[in-house]
């Protein structure tokens, strides 16, 4: 289609929320971190419009109107190719007023913007940056060699502003409708990781309008629009409730109960002080809250990463599958119990789970194998503790380093953790329609593999082996619905609150 035919222009501007953390790469190592965040000029984290594009593309392309997406998003084949109807500007950080921090800052106004509290600190993780430490675990539990990794990240809570702009030959263009519906979809996710809790953004705001550029009343309202992300003059104001979601994505709710205490990761910063700091401390993040369009960033939070929440459930759903496929340890031939990995040889945990792009020649890989995606989103959960009454929620436990050969005490191998006592959570987990086309029993496993979670057998974080970890889950009916249907019930339980 001519673009001079499509004389139409649908614009619309929204912000986007990071509900997670967001982790856009820039591709490479900085020489320090394996994968620092992309930054615009001003070094404030950015989306860039190709990111947004790219994920709305796919998005688009696993919906029932994917034939066309070459004609709607563009395409080069070769001596063939059309440019795309839709335009994707790259969406910006808000400061803590709701203001786009749009561009070049310099001189004393870019210098008084910058001081923004909210940009102030995002501005600081250049220098000092936020990010997750990763380590890639094997069939046994422990790291992998050579598996560790990081990557850096924006705080959960920041908005962006961004805009969208359709070519159409009609005000009624009902692609329109369906590109808007896609930034509420709840498989956005931009970045990095996203199978490993970062990256899930949720539509805040929209305002859009439809103008015919031959129009002398509709020319005057473009005019008058101005280039601002945050100028909406013109816009008409439109719900982001409007705007339905998806059909046949599932949303899992397992609201999680500490039976004892628990510590997941490991931070730097106590949550608490102490006379002596101790060695082993919760991972903390800072979350940034907004109220009455007014942002602030809490920092006392205790991460649960999503990442920790799946390597867990992959490893029991593999457990869970060989079982169901009647594969046991003394049935295997001992050089293929040396070299068993789950990622390897538990098809129903790569269905579900995903794999890597093969990169060490696996004879159990064909040569044109790419890897594949995960069919499942984990979200990082944030838990807040209370500075009131620490004494409730925290406790230091001393450790002392045993000798394997004599059973005593190792001389100066006395070691203390920060451990959180009570404090629920809820797990949310999206699982993707294209999980309906996998193997019975791998959703068998994986029903069975929660279950086991909601009913204390599956432990999370660290020091399970000393009793830590052990949660009591209470699903939601729609979670219920969803493991009765892969044959996985529970017994029933009550709704359970905080621990006291």
């Amino acid at each position: 289609m001519n673009r001079i035919e499509n004389s139409i222009l649908h614009i619309a501007r929204f912000t986007l929320e990071a509900r997670t953390a967001l982790s856009i790469g820039t591709g490479g190592p900085d020489g320090v971190y394996d994968h620092p965040i992309v930054r615009d000029a001003n070094g404030l984290p950015m989306i860039p419009g190709t990111s947004l594009a790219g994920v709305l593309r796919h998005l688009w392309l696993a919906g029932p109107d994917h034939g066309i997406t070459n004609q709607l998003f563009g395409f080069q084949q070769r001596d063939q190719g059309e440019s795309s109807r839709l335009e994707v500007a790259a969406c910006v950080l808000q400061d803590s007023q709701g203001h786009p921090a749009e561009g070049l800052l310099i001189g004393a106004e870019g210098e008084r913007r910058l001081r923004d509290d909210l940009l102030k600190a995002a501005r600081a993780t250049q220098e000092d940056p936020l990010f997750r430490d990763r380590v890639r675990l094997t069939h046994r539990g422990v790291a992998d060699h050579r598996g560790k990794f990081d990557r850096g990240l924006l705080a959960a809570g920041n908005r962006f502003s961004g805009e969208l702009r359709l070519w159409s030959t009609s005000k009624d263009d009902p692609i329109w409708d369906k590109l808007l519906c896609l930034l509420n979809d709840p498989r956005l996710r931009l970045g990095g990781a996203t199978r490993a809790g970062l990256g899930a953004m949720e539509l805040i705001d929209l305002h859009c309008a439809s103008l015919d550029l031959r129009q002398a009343d509709d020319i005057a309202t473009f005019r008058g629009l101005g280039i601002g992300l945050g100028t909406c003059a013109g816009l008409t104001p439109r719900s982001p409730d409007s705007l339905p979601r998806s059909g046949g994505v599932r949303i899992l709710k397992i609201r999680l109960m500490p039976r004892d205490f628990w510590r997941i990761g490991q931070g730097d910063q106590p949550l608490a002080r102490h006379e002596k700091e101790p060695n082993l401390l919760p991972k903390l993040e800072p979350l940034v809250r907004w109220q009455q369009g007014r942002a602030t960033i809490a920092t006392r939070l205790a991460l649960v990463p999503g990442s920790s929440a799946k390597g867990t459930l992959a490893h029991r759903t593999a457990f869970h599958w060989n079982v169901l496929n009647g594969r046991f340890v003394e049935d295997m031939p001992l050089d293929e119990l040396a070299r068993w990995d789950k990622s390897e040889h538990c098809d129903g945990v790569r269905a579900i789970f995903g794999y890597a792009k093969d990169r060490d020649g696996s004879p159990s890989r064909t040569r044109d194998d790419t890897g594949r995606a995960g069919l499942l989103f984990i979200d990082d959960v944030q838990v807040e503790i209370p500075t009131t009454d620490l004494h409730r929620h925290l406790q230091v436990m001393v450790h002392n380093s045993l000798d394997r050969f004599t059973g005593g005490v190792r001389n100066r191998m006395l070691f203390t953790e920060e451990l959180i006592y009570g404090r629920s959570f809820e797990l949310v987990i999206t699982v993707l329609p294209a999980i309906a086309k996998t193997d019975a029993l791998a959703r068998q496993a994986l029903a069975r593999a929660l279950r086991d979670l909601c009913e204390g057998r599956l432990a999370l974080g660290g020091g399970t082996t000393k009793g830590h970890g052990s949660f009591r889950g209470t699903p939601d009916a729609e979670t219920r619905r969803w493991l009765a249907d892969h044959g996985a019930h529970l017994e029933q339980t009550e709704t359970m609150g905080d621990a006291a």
